[in-house]
Protein backbone atom coordinates (compact mmCIF):
# COMPACT_ATOMS: atom_id res chain seq x y z
CA UNK A 1 0.00 0.00 0.00
CA UNK A 2 2.84 2.35 0.86
CA UNK A 3 4.55 1.71 -2.47
CA UNK A 4 1.32 2.37 -4.37
CA UNK A 5 0.83 5.59 -2.42
CA UNK A 6 4.33 6.79 -3.32
CA UNK A 7 3.83 5.90 -6.97
CA UNK A 8 0.53 7.77 -6.96
CA UNK A 9 2.22 10.84 -5.47
CA UNK A 10 4.99 10.70 -8.06
CA UNK A 11 2.46 10.40 -10.85
CA UNK A 12 0.49 13.35 -9.50
CA UNK A 13 3.64 15.46 -9.27
CA UNK A 14 4.52 14.55 -12.83
CA UNK A 15 1.06 15.50 -14.04
CA UNK A 16 1.22 18.81 -12.23
CA UNK A 17 4.61 19.54 -13.78
CA UNK A 18 3.23 18.78 -17.26
CA UNK A 19 0.28 21.10 -16.70
CA UNK A 20 2.66 23.80 -15.53
CA UNK A 21 4.88 23.40 -18.60
CA UNK A 22 1.89 23.66 -20.94
CA UNK A 23 0.83 26.88 -19.25
CA UNK A 24 4.36 28.27 -19.43
CA UNK A 25 4.70 27.38 -23.12
CA UNK A 26 1.33 28.81 -24.14
CA UNK A 27 1.15 32.45 -25.24
CA UNK A 28 -1.19 34.73 -23.30
CA UNK A 29 -1.85 37.72 -25.53
CA UNK A 30 -3.70 40.64 -24.01
CA UNK A 31 -4.01 44.39 -24.44
CA UNK A 32 -2.55 46.02 -21.29
CA UNK A 33 -4.19 48.95 -19.55
CA UNK A 34 -2.91 51.13 -16.66
CA UNK A 35 -6.14 50.47 -14.73
CA UNK A 36 -5.17 46.80 -14.37
CA UNK A 37 -2.55 47.85 -11.82
CA UNK A 38 -5.05 49.62 -9.54
CA UNK A 39 -5.61 48.08 -6.13
CA UNK A 40 -9.36 47.95 -6.63
CA UNK A 41 -9.19 46.55 -10.19
CA UNK A 42 -10.69 43.22 -9.15
CA UNK A 43 -13.74 44.88 -7.66
CA UNK A 44 -14.23 47.39 -10.46
CA UNK A 45 -13.69 44.97 -13.35
CA UNK A 46 -14.65 41.55 -12.04
CA UNK A 47 -17.05 42.60 -9.31
CA UNK A 48 -19.69 43.62 -11.81
CA UNK A 49 -21.87 40.90 -13.38
CA UNK A 50 -21.26 39.98 -16.99
CA UNK A 51 -23.42 41.90 -19.47
CA UNK A 52 -26.34 39.65 -20.28
CA UNK A 53 -26.85 38.54 -23.85
CA UNK A 54 -29.85 40.25 -25.36
CA UNK A 55 -32.84 38.15 -26.32
CA UNK A 56 -32.25 36.21 -29.48
CA UNK A 57 -33.95 37.50 -32.61
CA UNK A 58 -35.27 35.38 -35.48
CA UNK A 59 -33.01 34.77 -38.46
CA UNK A 60 -35.60 36.29 -40.81
CA UNK A 61 -34.91 39.68 -39.26
CA UNK A 62 -31.51 39.93 -40.90
CA UNK A 63 -31.77 37.76 -44.02
CA UNK A 64 -33.02 39.10 -47.30
CA UNK A 65 -36.22 37.62 -48.70
CA UNK A 66 -35.42 34.96 -51.27
CA UNK A 67 -31.76 34.65 -50.22
CA UNK A 68 -30.20 31.25 -49.60
CA UNK A 69 -31.11 30.00 -46.15
CA UNK A 70 -28.22 29.95 -43.71
CA UNK A 71 -27.29 26.72 -42.02
CA UNK A 72 -28.86 26.06 -38.65
CA UNK A 73 -25.55 26.54 -36.85
CA UNK A 74 -24.80 29.85 -38.55
CA UNK A 75 -28.34 31.06 -38.01
CA UNK A 76 -28.09 30.23 -34.33
CA UNK A 77 -24.84 32.18 -34.00
CA UNK A 78 -26.32 35.16 -35.78
CA UNK A 79 -29.30 35.52 -33.44
CA UNK A 80 -27.36 37.37 -30.74
CA UNK A 81 -27.93 41.10 -30.85
CA UNK A 82 -25.07 43.53 -31.32
CA UNK A 83 -23.52 44.71 -28.04
CA UNK A 84 -24.06 48.23 -26.79
CA UNK A 85 -20.99 50.46 -26.54
CA UNK A 86 -20.94 50.14 -22.73
CA UNK A 87 -21.37 46.35 -22.73
CA UNK A 88 -18.73 46.00 -25.43
CA UNK A 89 -16.22 48.00 -23.40
CA UNK A 90 -16.98 46.02 -20.23
CA UNK A 91 -16.45 42.70 -22.00
CA UNK A 92 -13.17 43.67 -23.63
CA UNK A 93 -11.86 45.13 -20.39
CA UNK A 94 -12.84 41.99 -18.47
CA UNK A 95 -11.34 39.62 -21.06
CA UNK A 96 -7.98 41.42 -21.13
CA UNK A 97 -7.87 41.83 -17.35
CA UNK A 98 -8.47 38.10 -16.85
CA UNK A 99 -5.57 37.35 -19.19
CA UNK A 100 -3.44 39.94 -17.40
CA UNK A 101 -4.10 38.25 -14.06
CA UNK A 102 -3.41 34.80 -15.52
CA UNK A 103 -0.11 36.05 -16.90
CA UNK A 104 0.86 37.60 -13.56
CA UNK A 105 0.29 34.30 -11.77
CA UNK A 106 2.05 32.38 -14.53
CA UNK A 107 5.22 34.41 -14.02
CA UNK A 108 5.47 32.95 -10.52
CA UNK A 109 5.14 29.32 -11.61
CA UNK A 110 7.93 26.88 -10.91
CA UNK A 111 7.44 23.57 -12.79
CA UNK A 112 9.51 21.77 -10.17
CA UNK A 113 7.42 22.96 -7.22
CA UNK A 114 3.87 23.32 -8.40
CA UNK A 115 0.89 24.04 -6.20
CA UNK A 116 -2.33 22.53 -7.62
CA UNK A 117 -4.38 25.51 -6.47
CA UNK A 118 -2.11 27.89 -8.40
CA UNK A 119 -2.53 25.91 -11.61
CA UNK A 120 -6.29 25.81 -11.13
CA UNK A 121 -6.34 29.56 -10.54
CA UNK A 122 -4.51 30.26 -13.83
CA UNK A 123 -6.57 27.76 -15.80
CA UNK A 124 -9.79 29.19 -14.37
CA UNK A 125 -8.79 32.75 -15.29
CA UNK A 126 -7.98 31.69 -18.87
CA UNK A 127 -11.24 29.76 -19.11
CA UNK A 128 -13.21 32.81 -17.97
CA UNK A 129 -11.37 34.94 -20.56
CA UNK A 130 -12.34 32.46 -23.29
CA UNK A 131 -15.98 32.59 -22.22
CA UNK A 132 -15.96 36.38 -22.52
CA UNK A 133 -14.23 36.16 -25.88
CA UNK A 134 -16.87 33.71 -27.11
CA UNK A 135 -19.64 36.06 -26.05
CA UNK A 136 -18.03 38.89 -28.05
CA UNK A 137 -17.61 36.53 -30.98
CA UNK A 138 -21.26 35.46 -31.00
CA UNK A 139 -22.42 39.06 -30.78
CA UNK A 140 -20.49 39.94 -33.94
CA UNK A 141 -21.28 36.95 -36.13
CA UNK A 142 -24.07 38.88 -37.84
CA UNK A 143 -21.45 41.40 -38.97
CA UNK A 144 -19.32 38.64 -40.50
CA UNK A 145 -22.24 37.13 -42.39
CA UNK A 146 -23.42 40.51 -43.68
CA UNK A 147 -19.94 41.28 -45.08
CA UNK A 148 -19.43 37.82 -46.57
CA UNK A 149 -22.80 37.83 -48.35
CA UNK A 150 -21.77 40.99 -50.20
CA UNK A 151 -18.35 39.65 -51.21
CA UNK A 152 -19.28 36.25 -52.67
CA UNK A 153 -18.03 35.86 -56.25
CA UNK A 154 -17.92 32.92 -58.71
CA UNK A 155 -14.28 32.42 -57.73
CA UNK A 156 -14.70 32.56 -53.93
CA UNK A 157 -17.57 30.73 -52.21
CA UNK A 158 -19.68 31.85 -49.27
CA UNK A 159 -18.39 29.03 -47.06
CA UNK A 160 -14.76 29.88 -47.81
CA UNK A 161 -15.24 33.58 -47.06
CA UNK A 162 -17.24 32.78 -43.92
CA UNK A 163 -14.49 30.52 -42.57
CA UNK A 164 -11.86 33.20 -43.21
CA UNK A 165 -14.16 35.86 -41.80
CA UNK A 166 -14.59 33.95 -38.54
CA UNK A 167 -10.83 33.61 -38.15
CA UNK A 168 -10.35 37.29 -38.92
CA UNK A 169 -13.01 38.19 -36.36
CA UNK A 170 -11.28 36.05 -33.73
CA UNK A 171 -7.93 37.75 -34.44
CA UNK A 172 -9.59 41.16 -34.32
CA UNK A 173 -11.04 40.39 -30.88
CA UNK A 174 -7.59 39.52 -29.58
CA UNK A 175 -5.99 42.70 -30.99
CA UNK A 176 -8.71 45.28 -30.28
CA UNK A 177 -7.85 48.01 -27.76
CA UNK A 178 -11.10 49.10 -26.14
CA UNK A 179 -9.40 52.08 -24.44
CA UNK A 180 -9.07 53.97 -27.74
CA UNK A 181 -12.73 54.84 -27.59
CA UNK A 182 -14.09 53.62 -30.94
CA UNK A 183 -16.48 50.75 -31.51
CA UNK A 184 -15.23 47.24 -32.12
CA UNK A 185 -17.70 46.77 -34.97
CA UNK A 186 -15.90 49.51 -36.93
CA UNK A 187 -12.53 47.87 -36.36
CA UNK A 188 -13.86 44.39 -37.17
CA UNK A 189 -15.69 45.59 -40.29
CA UNK A 190 -12.51 46.98 -41.83
CA UNK A 191 -10.46 43.91 -40.84
CA UNK A 192 -12.95 41.40 -42.28
CA UNK A 193 -13.84 43.31 -45.45
CA UNK A 194 -10.19 44.11 -46.24
CA UNK A 195 -9.24 40.45 -45.85
CA UNK A 196 -12.15 39.36 -48.04
CA UNK A 197 -11.28 41.86 -50.79
CA UNK A 198 -7.61 40.82 -50.70
CA UNK A 199 -8.59 37.18 -51.01
CA UNK A 200 -10.87 37.91 -53.96
CA UNK A 201 -8.16 40.00 -55.65
CA UNK A 202 -5.52 37.30 -55.10
CA UNK A 203 -7.85 34.61 -56.41
CA UNK A 204 -8.51 36.71 -59.52
CA UNK A 205 -4.76 37.14 -60.04
CA UNK A 206 -4.27 33.38 -59.73
CA UNK A 207 -6.98 32.69 -62.31
CA UNK A 208 -5.50 35.25 -64.71
CA UNK A 209 -2.03 33.77 -64.19
CA UNK A 210 -3.22 30.24 -64.93
CA UNK A 211 -5.13 31.51 -67.95
CA UNK A 212 -2.04 33.31 -69.24
CA UNK A 213 0.16 30.26 -68.67
CA UNK A 214 -2.39 28.12 -70.49
CA UNK A 215 -2.43 30.50 -73.44
CA UNK A 216 1.39 30.61 -73.57
CA UNK A 217 1.57 26.82 -73.39
CA UNK A 218 -0.94 26.48 -76.21
CA UNK A 219 1.01 28.99 -78.31
CA UNK A 220 4.25 27.15 -77.66
CA UNK A 221 2.68 23.84 -78.60
CA UNK A 222 1.45 25.34 -81.86
CA UNK A 223 4.87 26.83 -82.58
CA UNK A 224 6.55 23.57 -81.74
CA UNK A 225 4.69 21.55 -84.36
CA UNK A 226 7.56 22.01 -86.81
CA UNK A 227 7.76 19.30 -89.46
CA UNK A 228 5.34 16.97 -87.60
CA UNK A 229 5.07 14.70 -90.64
CA UNK A 230 8.79 14.50 -91.25
CA UNK A 231 9.83 10.90 -91.81
CA UNK A 232 12.40 9.41 -89.51
CA UNK A 233 15.03 9.08 -92.24
CA UNK A 234 14.93 12.77 -93.14
CA UNK A 235 14.97 13.68 -89.45
CA UNK A 236 18.01 11.51 -88.80
CA UNK A 237 19.74 12.98 -91.86
CA UNK A 238 19.23 16.50 -90.61
CA UNK A 239 20.48 15.43 -87.20
CA UNK A 240 23.69 14.11 -88.79
CA UNK A 241 24.15 17.30 -90.79
CA UNK A 242 23.65 19.38 -87.68
CA UNK A 243 26.44 17.49 -85.92
CA UNK A 244 28.90 18.93 -88.40
CA UNK A 245 28.21 22.48 -87.29
CA UNK A 246 26.75 22.26 -83.80
CA UNK A 247 30.24 22.03 -82.26
CA UNK A 248 30.55 25.74 -82.98
CA UNK A 249 27.94 26.34 -80.29
CA UNK A 250 28.66 26.26 -76.59
CA UNK A 251 27.29 23.37 -74.53
CA UNK A 252 24.24 25.26 -73.31
CA UNK A 253 23.31 26.37 -76.83
CA UNK A 254 23.77 22.83 -78.12
CA UNK A 255 21.48 21.49 -75.41
CA UNK A 256 18.81 24.08 -76.17
CA UNK A 257 18.91 23.51 -79.96
CA UNK A 258 18.73 19.72 -79.64
CA UNK A 259 15.90 19.99 -77.12
CA UNK A 260 13.92 22.59 -79.02
CA UNK A 261 14.16 20.79 -82.39
CA UNK A 262 14.09 17.22 -81.06
CA UNK A 263 17.41 16.30 -82.62
CA UNK A 264 19.75 13.50 -81.64
CA UNK A 265 18.57 11.75 -78.47
CA UNK A 266 15.92 14.41 -77.87
CA UNK A 267 12.92 12.87 -79.62
CA UNK A 268 10.40 15.15 -77.89
CA UNK A 269 10.32 18.91 -78.30
CA UNK A 270 10.88 20.63 -74.96
CA UNK A 271 9.11 23.84 -73.96
CA UNK A 272 10.94 27.01 -73.03
CA UNK A 273 9.66 26.71 -69.47
CA UNK A 274 10.95 23.16 -69.00
CA UNK A 275 14.37 24.12 -70.33
CA UNK A 276 14.39 27.19 -68.10
CA UNK A 277 13.69 25.00 -65.07
CA UNK A 278 16.45 22.55 -66.01
CA UNK A 279 19.03 25.27 -66.70
CA UNK A 280 18.06 27.46 -63.77
CA UNK A 281 17.43 30.55 -65.90
CA UNK A 282 14.37 32.47 -67.04
CA UNK A 283 12.16 31.35 -69.91
CA UNK A 284 12.95 34.55 -71.81
CA UNK A 285 16.69 33.85 -71.46
CA UNK A 286 16.19 30.40 -73.01
CA UNK A 287 14.37 32.04 -75.91
CA UNK A 288 17.26 34.48 -76.43
CA UNK A 289 19.85 31.70 -76.34
CA UNK A 290 17.87 29.69 -78.88
CA UNK A 291 17.68 32.69 -81.24
CA UNK A 292 21.41 33.31 -80.89
CA UNK A 293 22.25 29.66 -81.56
CA UNK A 294 19.95 29.50 -84.59
CA UNK A 295 21.52 32.66 -85.99
CA UNK A 296 24.96 31.02 -85.79
CA UNK A 297 23.73 27.89 -87.56
CA UNK A 298 22.07 29.92 -90.29
CA UNK A 299 25.30 31.79 -90.93
CA UNK A 300 27.21 28.52 -91.26
CA UNK A 301 24.54 27.03 -93.51
CA UNK A 302 24.68 29.89 -96.02
CA UNK A 303 25.71 28.62 -99.48
CA UNK A 304 26.53 25.11 -98.30
CA UNK A 305 24.95 21.71 -98.61
CA UNK A 306 23.49 22.29 -95.13
CA UNK A 307 20.62 24.37 -96.49
CA UNK A 308 18.24 21.79 -95.07
CA UNK A 309 19.18 23.02 -91.64
CA UNK A 310 17.97 26.47 -92.55
CA UNK A 311 14.64 25.02 -93.54
CA UNK A 312 14.46 23.05 -90.33
CA UNK A 313 15.16 26.00 -88.05
CA UNK A 314 12.82 28.31 -89.95
CA UNK A 315 15.38 30.18 -92.02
Amino acid sequence: MIVCSKDHCKQSSHQLAERARKILQAEIDFIPNPSFQDSDADELILGQPLPESKSEIPTAAFTKPGSRALSTQIARLCRSEVLSAADEQDLFRRMNYLKFKANMHRCKLDPEEVEPCELERIENLLQQAEQVRDQIFRSNMRLVVSIVKKCVTPGVSFDELLSDGCLTLMNAIEKFDYARGFRFSTYAYHSISNYAYRKIANRRKERNKFKQLGEERTLEELQEQKNPMMVRAVWDELSDLLKQTIDTLDQREQFIVRSRFALGKHRKIQTFQKLADELGISKERVRQLEQRAVAKLRALAEGSRLDAIRELVGG
